[in-house]
């Protein structure tokens, strides 16, 4: 009778196990997203974005004797952020180092003029889980502190258990060194080209930045109107 009582038992617990009210959450595949810490990453940046827009012209005008002349666009907003206006100015140098017309002004336009415009979306995340402990580092952990109880009592030379634990500390350090970490804030810098109101050329790049940088994409003064 009791075998009846187990195996209905584990039935149920087969069948809760295959049955959710929500869908199980999963985690996507590893990949990497660069982080933006400095001004020569907004350089780095700037060249791609000129060398990639070279190439689409040439693709899409494959005839022309001389390729569209190209203004960049910068909004009085933009202009007041450390990024907006660094990129603007970088973006027109990379773009003249291309051998491209660059207009200084709107002034030239006509119905062959590449308006090239780019905005920064800076995104906070209130809510992530970033780091989770690797399987099997609490084992890891038990294991250690097995083995230097181990060597106090029977060891000749007990300080030698802590040269497993200085080797995987340094491993980390040297993870730190060339991965630079998450955080909570990201940006999203679109660059779009377009010549009579159709897009020619387009380019999105999504970057972890440290979260007191933000002010370098997006504006935080803020205006509040009184009301009656």
């Amino acid at each position: 009778m009791k075998r009846y009582i187990l195996i209905a038992i584990l039935g149920l617990l087969v069948v809760g196990c295959s049955h959710r009210p929500i869908p199980l959450a999963k985690s996507y595949p590893v990949t990497g997203q660069q982080k933006m810490q400095a001004a020569h990453h907004w350089d780095v940046l700037a060249t791609d974005v000129a060398n990639r827009l070279k190439k689409t012209m040439e693709l899409t005008f494959p005839n022309a004797e001389t390729l569209p002349p190209v203004f960049v666009k910068i909004s009085d907003e933009q202009e007041e952020i450390p990024f907006g206006k660094a990129f603007y100015n970088l973006l027109n140098t990379k773009l003249v180092q291309q051998s491209l017309i660059v207009l200084t002004n709107d002034a030239g336009f006509g119905r062959d003029t590449l308006v090239v415009g780019y905005e920064m979306q800076v995104v906070h995340h209130k809510d992530r889980r970033l780091t989770y402990p690797p399987p099997g580092a609490y084992t890891a952990l038990a294991g250690g502190v097995w083995m230097i109880v181990s060597a106090i009592d029977n060891w000749a030379y007990p300080g030698l258990a802590v040269f497993p634990f200085t080797l995987a500390a340094d491993t980390d350090a040297l993870l730190d060194h060339y991965l630079p970490g998450e955080t909570n804030t990201e940006v999203i810098i679109t660059t779009s080209v377009t010549m009579s109101q159709q897009y020619v050329f387009g380019d999105s790049r999504m970057y972890y930045i440290n979260t007191g940088d933000y002010d370098h994409y997006e504006d935080i003064a803020k205006t509040y109107q009184v009301v009656n």
